[in-house]
């Protein structure tokens, strides 16, 4: 029993001297590490970044080192001054040893309270290029790419306009798990938490409005093709579970094909993707049984064509009645 007692207290004793000599480091260090910190991004970006306040923390994602920016604003790379990102708090989370040894490679991000502003401009120029060129010429078959995991994002509204193909999507979370892996321009990215869809407007086409989702997705971007893959993901909508896959493209004439399976699904399913204005008389009413839904949306989307929408829904061996009359 001895013997356990003094492996724990060792244990502890450890444990509490690495904790102190981190705060400690962090505290002695603190002007060293932004500085470096800084000169780090600033060789990786060439938009103006401003942010009100830089501090370190041990404490934050214990094990790991956090530097926290508050009031962050990071500038668009269009021409004028334009915000990409604005944000409460950006907080990175690092290996201390490696901060020490001067190697700023991020192991996880946290954004609080954040706008951001994607846009494509009447020429096809994105306002996200904020990555500085190196200059350096790839050998053969080498990929340019990085990795991030554990990204968190908390209160963030995400807008996203399209000048060239006339699109505009407002997207909101509350709080959501991501990670993102590029290699050149693929982006591979997992999401997994809540989302608010408040505007998704695809030329006359206008999709899923003031809509909230549970979603578990993973999306493939091809900045080069100009094309989205999502593959199998699936989103929870009051209750209801549905299955997602599909491609869309947009690098010359925009192109959709999107497939929607409902699980475990009711009429309240179906009300549910249709705008309140559209379902509210209907909303009471409820089903008994099997319901299957399923629906595509597929074709070119223009000023003068709308994609084909097919939609297959039905009750086996169930009905449908008010809950007040039973009829």
């Amino acid at each position: 029993m001895r013997i356990v007692k003094k492996i724990l207290l060792y244990t502890g004793l450890g444990l509490l001297v690495i904790v102190v000599s981190l705060a400690l480091s962090a505290f002695l260090f603190k002007d060293k590490i932004i500085r470096n910190f800084i000169e780090a991004v600033n060789k990786d970006l060439n938009t103006k970044v401003t942010v009100g306040k830089f501090d370190v923390s041990v404490f934050q994602k214990f094990p790991q080192l956090s530097i926290v920016l508050t009031e962050v604003y990071v500038e668009d790379s269009h021409a004028g001054q334009y915000p990409l990102l604005t944000a409460d708090q950006v907080s990175f989370q690092l290996n201390p040893i490696e901060v020490y040894r001067g190697k700023y490679n991020i192991k996880g991000l946290e954004i609080e309270n954040s706008e951001t502003n994607l846009k494509i401009n009447r020429k096809g120029e994105n306002n996200y290029t904020i990555v500085r060129e190196t200059g350096e010429q790839k050998r053969p078959g080498e990929s340019v790419g990085f990795e991030l995991k554990n990204i968190q994002l908390k209160n963030a509204l995400v807008r996203y306009v399209d000048l060239k193909n006339d699109e505009d999507l407002i997207f909101h979370t509350e709080k959501l798990s991501a990670s993102i892996q590029s290699s050149d321009s693929r982006y591979i990215i997992e999401a997994a938490g809540q989302l608010t869809t408040q505007k998704i407007r695809i030329e006359r086409t206008s999709l899923l409005e003031g809509k909230s989702f549970d979603i578990t997705t993973t999306l493939e971007y091809d900045d080069e093709k100009d094309a989205l893959k999502i593959e199998p993901s699936f989103i929870i909508l009051k209750g209801s579970e549905f299955a997602v896959n599909g491609t869309y493209h947009w690098q010359q004439t925009p192109e959709i094909d999107l497939t929607i399976e409902g699980k475990d699904t009711n009429i309240q399913t179906l009300l549910s993707l249709l705008p309140e204005t559209a379902s509210q008389e209907f909303l009471k009413y409820q089903s008994k049984g099997e319901t299957y839904f399923t629906a595509s949306l597929k074709g070119q989307i223009t000023a003068t064509k709308n994609p084909g929408l097919s939609v297959e829904f039905g009750l086996r061996d169930a009905t449908i009645f008010h809950p007040d009359t039973k009829a």
